[in-house]
């Protein structure tokens, strides 16, 4: 006698069976991913090492002078993203997180990096870090905290300058000792 064509029961039930655990096994994996995710941000600490503009990621603890029209020269980060002071954080400390720092997300060095990369126009004493919250180093320039502005998209973009009369971008380095923040007035959205 010949065996039919078709499958036998017992294929079909290992088939079956193989398919159920590879449907599990990636409904698990995704499950773990997405915990992984969350868990990571700690619930209530911020973002802290990057933000995107121009799709490339922003950060990694380098800072730079670059011209900005009117602006003139101001302080920038790896990517060209403008780096903004907060007032109320002062020298040495930070006072936004939370729902702040998803707005501005602070620049801060690459986990195992203690010191920040001076780039062009910054000498590596200008720069230091502080302690956040959440135990991340933040980059600082003559003591001041750094950061970025969601609402900047593109590198060049400076729309939180001004922005509630507390956010201004860091003017570069002139000379001996210069200005630190500019007073320029303009739009953007603030915290």
């Amino acid at each position: 006698m010949s065996e039919s064509i078709g499958a036998s029961p017992d294929r079909t039930r290992i088939r079956t069976a193989r398919r159920s655990r590879a449907l599990v096994c990636g409904a698990l994996g995704l499950v773990l991913v997405c915990t992984a995710a969350c868990s990571s941000s700690g619930g209530s600490s911020s973002p802290t090492s990057t933000a995107t503009v121009s799709g490339t990621t922003a950060g990694g603890g380098v800072v730079s002078v670059a011209e900005r029209g009117s602006l003139g020269a101001i302080l920038v980060d790896r990517s060209g993203a403008t780096l903004y002071h907060y007032t109320p954080d002062g020298t040495g400390k930070t006072t936004c997180t939370e729902g702040c720092a998803t707005a501005w997300p602070p620049l801060t060095v690459p986990p195992g990096t203690t010191s920040p990369a001076a780039g062009t126009g910054i000498t590596a004493g200008e720069l230091g870090t502080i302690t956040r919250p959440d135990g991340t180093l933040q980059v600082t320039f003559k003591g001041i905290p750094l950061y970025r502005y969601a609402g900047d998209t593109k590198a060049g973009d400076a729309n939180g300058q001004g922005s509630a009369g507390v956010w201004y971008v860091i003017a570069g380095p002139t000379g001996s000792g210069g200005s630190t923040t500019t007073t320029v007035k303009s739009g953007g959205g603030g915290y």
